[in-house]
């Protein structure tokens, strides 16, 4: 990806991307009106909402004017044509969704010109009220980022495995640390790729199908003819390698340089004595392009090449792009797509658990998301990382490709890293035509070399590519750590321990384990009442595997309760495509501890709600408090979760836990912990804690020294503007502690 680039949005005409092109409907008559719908009145009942969200977006890069409406489905071309009147707007696009994602995106997308004195901000909160209308959007600027552009051009070398190609074979060059790769060449001995295997889509600035080293690996259209014609009926003329969404042709030459540097990454022709290698020999790059030479675009265009790509039966996509707003339209598009999507992670240096980037974290089993490392095993300075939300690292620091007009250059970002990936991946889905996307993405994450604690503990899987690894034929799974047990029990730990088995049963090293916990049985496969699926418990992360036979342990911290608990440790060992042990499952009775105050919030008990804050059932905890039961917060909240008077008398270091999950506009909206007790002159509430942004259960500890000796209370706060809604806040298991003074 390259650093923003702030660009004025092109406007064009409607057009199609993956079938026939669909009719602009005609300017509408008054007869076309609604009759169901005032504008008028809309606007008057959304007026403090589009207020609100009018802020955001004067902060936020957005085309003005324009809004993308996600449709209730079935929508005539006569529907369209009113739903457009009765906002007096312009339909720009409608577009045509593929077959193979109509039901899982469940509606129809149009792009619409507002009229003057409509702004983007009123038209959304209006839509709001509207029963036609699933969601509007803005149409957002997103942007490629290179951190480190090299633009001078570099002689073409006759040696494709060239030195400075240290991502594929790194043996200390450049004061570099010797290994630090992606073992390509190990897998080159597996896999090197195929002309008839699966599409993988570059969705970037385009690509040079001219260049010498990317040629012979574009993909061609079928169904296509280059005679100035719309020989396949998709509304693009001469598209034979793939669509230009800037434009609305069929002609995505790279005017840019971002997206033939990623094409090279991915699939620069091996073996050729020209420039470079890519991971994939042979392969078919399909360009799609909706980042204009300025390295800038627009949604709308981004979601027109994800309709295409599709349409034209992309198997793997490259995205090496990003913004900071969470877009529902195309994540419900990206979602949709059967393609496995690898997306950059971002440039910025962010923590993505804490500032999310887009489309790396939106929440969908079809993505991954990729950090850059260097060729010292070091996570690169610019990358954004993240330990829930950013898989892995490739390399991405310095990384020579392609450029177009025949020449190479040298690049930084995760935009140069996630095509590493991208390749491996279309090596996997050409060496196992039948692999899943699950599939691919498991041996993808479950073959990762281990990058030194400090940045993997950054990481989801704590790991780099390994291509080799990933690609291997194994079919054996390890052999089950039937010996697992505690070793130690204490209130608030358990000390676990096991022996090490193998890769392939009890032979070889095994590549990694998967621990969970939890107060229900857990169990493989589809849960029975009061048990727990394996994927649901909570996670444990673990070093890599030692050699077989060897004694492993681990010591797990559990929050705090004054009850006698019996957990559950349910352990996996898994090799390096995938394959998974048994599940072996052990119990341990933990005993309890002195608590000043204990709430489980399986019942009503000494919390007394206000505005929606309900109890509802929660997999793998009975019941939790939330502030939206009925779905995602309303504009406006301000409601609290509040708990009678506890008594601090007599407690020094007292301390609160509490279990949380959230899902939270950051920096708008906010849920917070909050203590009523005297500091200083003045006895009022205090916010202990807060958090935004989206995170699965953790538990929240809070140091509540300052209120020792006192009586106080503690409430859980939900609060948020007038526009953007999410799911909001889930609270469980409330407990203070504390040490007897005296």
């Amino acid at each position: 990806m390259i650093r923003p680039v702030t660009q004025q949005a092109h406007l064009h005409p409607s057009r199609a991307a993956g079938a026939a092109a669909a009719p602009v409907p005609a300017e509408p008559q008054e007869s076309f009106r609604s009759s169901d719908f005032s504008l008028e009145r809309a606007l008057e009942a959304t007026s403090q909402q589009a207020a609100s969200l009018a802020e955001k977006l004067a902060q936020e890069e957005h085309v003005s004017g324009e809004v993308l409406v996600k449709l209730q489905p079935g929508f005539s071309a006569a529907d369209l044509t009113t739903f457009a009147y009765d906002y007096g707007a312009k339909l720009l696009r409608r577009y045509e969704i593929p077959a193979p994602m109509l039901q899982k995106f469940g509606g129809d997308l149009v792009q619409l010109r507002l009229p003057e004195g409509l702004s983007v901000a009123q038209a959304i909160a209006a839509m709001g009220l509207d029963g036609r209308v699933l969601c509007a959007e803005s149409n957002d600027i997103l942007h490629a980022v290179v951190d480190q552009p090299t633009l001078s051009p570099d002689p073409v070398l006759s040696d494709d495995l060239d030195s400075k190609l240290w991502g594929l074979r790194n043996v200390g060059q450049e004061g570099g640390t010797e290994g630090v790769d992606c073992k390509a060449t190990l897998a080159w001995n597996i896999s090197t790729g195929s002309r008839e295997g699966p599409v993988v889509a570059v969705i970037d600035t385009g690509v040079d199908y001219n260049h010498a080293d990317l040629r012979n690996n574009i993909w061609n259209n079928p169904g296509e003819t280059p005679d100035g014609s719309d020989n396949d009926g998709n509304g693009v003329v001469d598209d034979i390698h793939g669509y230009n969404g800037v434009n609305n042709s069929g002609d995505p030459m790279d005017d840019n340089g971002h997206g033939t540097h990623v094409a090279g990454t991915i699939a620069a022709e091996g073996n050729n004595g020209d420039g470079i290698v890519g991971l994939n020999w042979q392969a078919q790059v399909m360009a799609a392009k909706f980042l204009a030479d300025t390295g800038s675009g627009t949604t709308a265009d981004a979601i027109e090449c994800v309709l295409y790509t599709t349409a034209k039966g992309a198997r793997i996509t490259s995205n090496s792009w990003a913004g900071d707003k969470y877009n529902q339209i195309l994540c419900d598009a990206l979602g949709a797509a059967p393609a496995l999507h690898i997306c950059a992670a971002g440039n910025e240096g962010y923590d993505n658990d804490v500032r999310p980037v887009y489309p790396a974290n939106y929440q969908l089993p079809n993505i991954i998301s990729v950090a850059a490392h260097d060729n010292k095993d070091r996570l690169a300075r610019f990358s954004n990382r993240g330990e829930k939300s950013v898989h892995l690292a490739a390399p991405g620091v310095d990384i020579y490709s392609a450029k177009p007009g025949g020449e190479y250059q040298t690049l930084s970002g995760t935009s140069m890293a996630a095509p590493h990936v991208t390749g491996v991946a279309t090596l996997i889905a050409s060496t196992y035509p039948g692999a899943s996307n699950d599939d691919i993405k498991r041996r993808i994450l479950s073959g990762v070399d281990p990058m030194p604690p400090e940045f993997g503990r950054r990481l989801i899987t704590g790991g780099r590519l390994n291509a080799y690894k990933a690609l291997e034929n194994d079919t054996a799974p390890p052999a089950a750590a039937s010996d697992l047990a505690s070793s130690e029990v204490s209130p608030r730990q358990v000390s676990l321990a096991w022996t090490a088995t193998g890769d392939d049963g009890t032979a070889g090293k095994a590549n990694g384990y998967e621990l969970r916990y939890s107060e229900f049985p857990i169990v493989e496969g589809a849960p029975e009442p009061g048990q727990l699926a394996f994927d649901d418990a909570a996670v444990i992360r673990l070093d890599q595997p030692k050699d077989p036979g060897s004694r492993e342990t681990v010591t797990v911290k559990l929050p705090p309760s004054g009850r006698a608990r019996k957990f559950y440790f349910a352990l996996r060992v898994v090799d390096n495509v995938g394959n998974r042990s048994p599940l072996t499952v052990t119990e341990v009775d933990v005993p309890p501890m002195p608590v000043i105050f204990e709430d489980t919030m399986d019942a009503p008990g000494r919390l007394a709600p206000e505005g929606k804050w309900a109890l509802v059932d929660e997999p793998g905890r009975e019941k939790v408090w939330t502030d939206s039961p009925e779905g995602d917060y309303s504009q406006g909240t301000d409601a609290s979760l509040t708990s009678d008077t506890i008594s601090l008398q007599g407690w020094k270091n007292t301390r609160l836990y509490v279990d949380v999950k959230n899902d939270i506009e950051p920096r708008h909206d906010a849920f917070t912990v909050e203590v009523y007790g005297k500091q200083w002159w003045s006895t009022k509430w205090r916010s202990v804690a807060e958090v935004d942004g989206i995170s699965d259960w953790r538990n929240l500890e809070v140091d509540l020294s300052d209120y020792d000796g006192q009586d106080v209370k503690v409430r859980f706060r939900m609060k948020s503007d007038d526009s953007r809604n999410r799911d909001g806040a889930y609270v469980d298991n409330l407990v203070i502690t504390g040490e007897r003074e005296g």
